[in-house]
Formats: C-alpha cells, structure tokens, sequence
C-alpha cells in the first residue's frame, strides 16, 4: 500500500506517547486482565532528516536543503500463547530532489505467532537464519540498514532429541531505509526452506538443510504471481531471465568434548540456473557452488584458541534483480540472502567472500589477579580480494577492567593484499584501536573510542613513472568521547577522517576546500530507559561500510538527524 503518509498524524501519536509514559516505567499496557491477560506493547519511532547537501551519485551536483521524515509504529498484543504483530513505515520528502525518492506508507510487518507444545508457528514476517548462516540468512544487519524477512508461513518443531524447521515465503525489505532513503521495491523471490536437527546426545547436534530459492522468472513464481497486490513482472532483465538457485547441505557440532573442545563442520552445495538471450534464443545457464567451513575451539585453563577454515567456490545468492531498480546507479538493487562466516574482523571490509579459501587462528589469554586477558589474531586468505592475489591480517592486543570499573582495550594490527604473480602490492595498512570506559562518580561515566589507519594505496607504483598517480598514503579514522549523566543525558563528541587523494579531490571540488574531517555531535535525552529522543548534527564520511561480511556504500551526510523513539 502506497499513498502520501500522515507524517504529522505520526508525529502527535510520538508526542501523545511521551505524555502518556513519561515518569512511567517502561512496561507493556495491559488491556485485559484476564485470566489470560491481554497485553499491547507499542514503539512508536519517529526520525527526521536535513541534508545541508545530499550526497547522491545520480545527481549531477549535490541537492541543497533537502529534507525527508520518517515514521515506523510498531504494535505487539499478546495473548497467553498468541502474538500478534504489525509495523506500519511511513515517508516523507518535502522537496525530493529525483523520482527516486518517493513518498510511501505500507504494512511493512505483518505475523501472527503460536506456541502450542512442541510447535512454534508463524503466519506473515519471520526471519530464517541456518547454520552459521551459509545455506540461509535473513535477518537484521542493524549497523548497515539491512532488514530483510520472509512473508508467508513458518514452523518450528523441538523435542529432545530431534527439531525441524520450514520457511516459505517471499521475501520482504524495509523499502524506505536510511542509509538509500530512495523507494526500494521488495524482491518478491520465493525462498521454501528447511532444515532437520538430530541431538543423540547433549554434545552432539548433527543437521541437514535444503534451500530453494524461485526467482524472478521461475514457473512456480509465476504460477503465484496473482497472489501478489501488484503482481510480478516476468519480463527479462537485461536480456536475462533469473530461474532458481538451490542449497544443499549438512553441518556437525561437537560442544566440549572432554570439557576442552568443541568442533563444528558444514558443507553447502550451490546450484544456480538461469536463462541468458541469444540469437538462437534463451539458453539455459548453469552456475554450482560450493562452500566448506569448519572450526575448532580448545580451551586450556586461562587460555583458548580458535582455529578456523573455509573454502568458498562460487558461493553467492543474493537476492534477484528488479525491473523498476535493475538500470539505476547508487540505490540499492541486491541483498544478500546469506551470510557465510568471513574469518575476519566484523569491521573489515571484505569486498569478496564468495570466491576464496583461507584461514583464521585466534587465542585469548587470562592473566592472573585479574588483569584482563591479552589475545593474539592471524588469518591468511588466497584469491581476496581478487583472484590470484592473497590477504593477510593479524592483530594483537590487550583487555582489561580496574576494581572501580573502569574498562581499558587496546589492539593494533597490519594488514596487506598483494598480487604475487605481478610482484604488486594493493594495500598495507597498519591500525591502532582504543577504547575506554572511565567511570567519574556514580551516574556519570566516559567513553572513548578510536580507530585509527595508517594505509598505504598502490606502495609498488610510486617506482613506476606511469602508474605513480596509482601510488596513495592516507590516514583514515573514526575517534569519539562519551559523556554519560544517569539516567537522562548522553553527549557525545565525534569526528571521522579520511586523507586519501580521491575524496580530497571530491571535498574541494564541493566545497572549495580539501576538507577530509568529517566533525558531529550527538545529544541524547532518556525520559524512561525506553522513551528518548536523540539528535545529531554535523559531517560523516561516506564510503563502503561492512559488519561481518556483509557490506554496503554509505553516501555522506552533511546536516542534522532527529530521532524520537517511545516505548509502551
């Protein structure tokens, strides 16, 4: 459902809730007694945005003064065994700077869920995640904007000894996010899912899984497409045509055998069909996969060590191309429908995790008295981020609380990508990483955060006359401090900087200047542990930005955003 939204509407329901839970402890409104009791818990979330200037790549200079509202009201009722809920998305743009950004109100949640003995029940949004998420992974990435669910029908049965899952649906994204904040429109893939788990014994689970995913131009999509408010588009896209993929596979996990390992082991196969136009017209185009991962965790007194394998051939399933986003340039067009574990840090950015095979080695060290720990970490990856070209990353550091609960962490590392068989370096980066937790008296506390990169861009060519203009050494950095006053204020000072030659260039084409500091503040007032409103105002540097494998182009922001979340 689409139409103009009733942002003003929204915003006197976010003001009449601050009214109504203000001095209230945050808790769910009873509406019926019962027995059983009927219960309502409501979030109503409210947001605002100015852009000074919006950064968008399909605009020919930046748009001045452009601002959007948007508005997310979230209802739950729960009836002993019954749970009830929807999330109604609204937006606004006053002055949308292109047809891209678009006005918009929909259901964007919808489930009935059950408990009844040994069943859990789902009818409308569920996430499915199995595994260590390599057959199936729809979830929240709440650090990238990424929400994507399956709407249609879900079960979950549990025993001693055995369990069984089973999804179909078609899947569903937040349309309006912030991070875009264009009107991305739903993939519509059928996924039918599921996965069987056997316990024979409490150390012991052993699974199988089976994914299906009907894309796009499937039969079977078809054969459901009038099932669908607007229908489904069957039309080629770029002389494609975007058929099924299918996972198969099994895992193993082995906990605390011996009380000092634990192993886990999984296997998925890939097989990815679709149709490709020629002059002799559409051919079938068969694409397999394949992805093994296995870990081992031993534990030895203070000390622990993780070991940590995979090996990925081709394993990618994102969701399908869509007709209305598949030309446009710096909107999102695929998500991701899985998430195979990288081996790297969460906050690398790992441009490829589909092609590659590597390993990681991790061990954490309890110091006596109670001095914290110290770790040490080192992972080495062949064909990232391209292929015939390696990665290697290691770190080092140490973690550690005072008696008056003060808390101290501190790490640095080096990481190159190089090509061996040009005799090339890509990257080299060095980093230090800071954070601290000072407590001054009881209710008022510090944090500090700093993430600092040395990176060096291309060291080989600066020896090359002609690719020199290859060759860049930046720095490259987030630092932040945190003043919190219990129970109701939190300010925070923050800035990001970038050095590298390619956003100079783009900083001074825009503002005259090669600024490359990115200054903002947050301000946050608490009225309940659950009802706030936040405000930030300032600078932060665009780019791609990843949280455990999973990544995405961030535009860069200039002006002010409003938050103002109620809970009941």
């Amino acid at each position: 459902m689409r139409r103009a939204p009733l942002i003003a509407l929204s915003a006197l329901v976010a003001l009449g809730g601050v009214e109504l839970t203000y001095g209230q402890s945050a808790g769910a409104l009873t509406l019926q007694k019962g027995p059983p009791p009927v219960t309502m818990d409501v979030t109503e979330t409210f947001l605002a945005d100015w852009h000074a200037k919006l950064d968008d790549a399909n605009l020919k200079e930046k748009a001045p003064d452009v601002i959007d509202f948007r508005n997310r009201l979230t209802v739950r009722l729960r009836r002993e065994n019954l749970t009830f809920g929807t999330r109604l998305d609204a937006a606004l743009f006053t002055n949308p700077p292109s047809s891209q950004y678009q006005n918009d109100l929909r259901i964007e949640e919808l489930y009935l869920k059950a408990r009844l003995g040994s069943w859990r029940l789902t009818a409308g949004d569920d996430y499915a995640s199995f595994g260590r998420g390599m057959a199936l992974s729809l979830r929240k990435v709440d650090d990238l904007g990424f929400d994507v669910s399956l709407r249609g029908a879900h079960a979950v049965w549990k025993s001693k000894r055995f369990s069984a899952r089973i999804h179909a649906g078609l899947t569903n994204v937040v349309n309006v996010d912030g991070v875009d904040e264009k009107l991305v429109p739903d993939p519509l893939d059928l996924v039918l899912a599921t996965r069987l788990e056997a316990r024979p014994s409490p150390k012991v689970i052993i699974g199988a899984q089976f994914v299906d995913v009907e894309r796009r131009h499937s039969d079977l999509l078809g054969s459901i497409g009038s099932l669908v408010p607007d229908g489904i588009d069957q039309d080629p896209i770029g002389g494609e045509r975007f058929l099924r993929t299918m996972i198969m596979g099994s895992s193993v996990e082995l906990k605390r055998l011996w009380n000092s390992l634990s192993l886990y082991g999984e296997a998925n196969t890939l097989m990815n069909n679709s149709e490709r136009n020629t002059k002799d017209g559409y051919e079938l185009v068969e694409n397999d996969g394949l992805a093994v991962y296995g870990s081992a965790t031993m534990f030895f007194d203070r000390t622990s060590v993780l070991l940590e394998a995979k090996h990925y051939d081709n394993f990618a399933v994102n969701s399908s191309l869509h007709p209305e986003t598949s030309s446009e340039e710096a909107i999102t067009q695929v998500f991701p429908y899985i998430a195979p574990p990288t081996l790297e840090r969460i906050d690398q950015r790992v441009v490829n995790n589909s092609n590659v095979t590597g390993g990681h080695a991790k061990v954490d060290h309890r110091l006596a008295e109670r001095r914290g720990r110290v770790f040490a970490s080192a992972a080495i990856f062949e064909n990232a981020p391209i292929e015939h070209e390696w990665t290697l990353h290691s770190y080092a550091g140490w973690e550690g609380r005072t008696k008056s609960g003060n808390r101290y962490l501190i790490q640095s590392g080096f990481r190159r990508e190089w090509a061996p068989d040009e005799e090339l370096t890509r990257l080299e980066m060095f980093h230090i990483d800071l954070d601290a937790y000072v407590l001054i008296k009881p209710g008022q506390d510090l944090q500090f955060h700093l993430n600092h990169e040395f990176r060096s861009k291309n060291p080989d060519a600066g020896s090359n006359a002609t690719g020199s203009d290859l060759a860049d050494d930046y720095m490259e950095g987030t630092a932040y401090v945190t003043w919190t006053l219990a129970p109701h204020w939190s300010l925070t000072a923050q800035g990001e900087y970038i050095t590298d030659e390619a956003t100079r260039a783009k900083e001074e084409a825009f503002l005259g200047v090669p600024a490359t500091f990115y200054p903002g503040a947050h301000v946050q007032y608490r009225f309940t542990p659950s009802t706030y409103v936040r405000v930030f105002a300032g600078r932060s540097k665009g780019g791609l930005k990843c949280s455990g494998g999973i990544c995405r182009i961030f535009p860069e922001f200039e002006g002010a955003k409003l938050e103002a979340t109620v809970r009941f």
